[in-house]
């Protein structure tokens, strides 16, 4: 009788077989990884040049050189694409505007180099016409539709407020968000209106957080939270 040699259990853990199975699955996620990189670096390129429009599922798989099946199989549509297209621009900004703020030592500096870097992406005509476009679809679609869905995508920028407000001894979360609202609220009616602050409306932005911290740590003490 022939032996049966199949066995549907995986190779036991710390075994040749497991080792090379394990680099196998590292390859393919990390040939996985570059992939998807590569589409959302080609989508991105594709909206820049064709904003206000958006570019087609057509016209993002001929530029990226893949088929329908392959871009559905990383993302089940195409506003899933856009939506990780805008994270990764997200992200981009956090990675710019903390490296800024780790050049700081002061807190008060480092939450007014996070607004004004908050506020840059709208004094640049370009990157808010790409903001604008990909924003637009998405609220269209219904998949950004709220402005707590914004500031879910805008939370990694928020967080960076964290430790500059906590140093300051105040309340990171309220006084967080109320910077997140006023400094956001100034970008969105920047990017909807089609127009840029100067630096002076920087400024004068930064200067007014950074006076409501002030007011609120004379009133509590300096170290002392505000609670309810």
């Amino acid at each position: 009788m022939q032996n049966d040699t199949s066995d549907p259990r995986p190779p036991a853990v710390g075994t040749r077989a497991a080792q090379a199975a394990a680099r196998r699955t590292e390859r393919r996620r990390k040939s996985a990884e570059e992939e998807i990189d590569r589409l959302l670096e080609v989508t991105l390129g594709l909206i820049e040049k064709s904003a206000p429009a958006m570019p087609s599922v057509s016209d993002i798989v001929a530029a990226a050189g893949i088929s329908n099946h392959t871009l559905y199989r990383s993302f089940p549509s195409k506003d899933d694409l856009v939506l990780a297209v805008l994270e990764k621009g997200v992200a981009r900004v956090v990675e710019v505007i903390d490296a800024r703020m780790s050049c700081l030592a002061d807190p008060e500096e480092q939450i007014s180099a996070w607004t004004r870097g908050v506020l840059r992406q709208v004094s640049n005509a370009e990157a808010a016409k790409t903001s604008r476009t990909v924003l637009g679809h998405l609220s269209q679609s219904g998949s950004v539709s709220s402005t707590g869905s914004q500031h879910e995508l805008l939370r990694p920028i928020s967080d960076l407020l964290i430790a500059p407000l906590e140093a300051l001894g105040g309340d990171p979360v309220r006084d967080g968000a109320c910077i997140s609202d006023l400094v956001f609220g100034a970008m969105r009616r920047h990017l909807w209106d089609s127009t840029a602050p100067s630096d002076e409306d920087i400024e004068w932005i930064s200067e007014f957080a950074l006076g409501g911290l002030r007011r609120e740590r004379a009133k509590t003490g300096p170290g002392k939270q505000t609670r309810n």
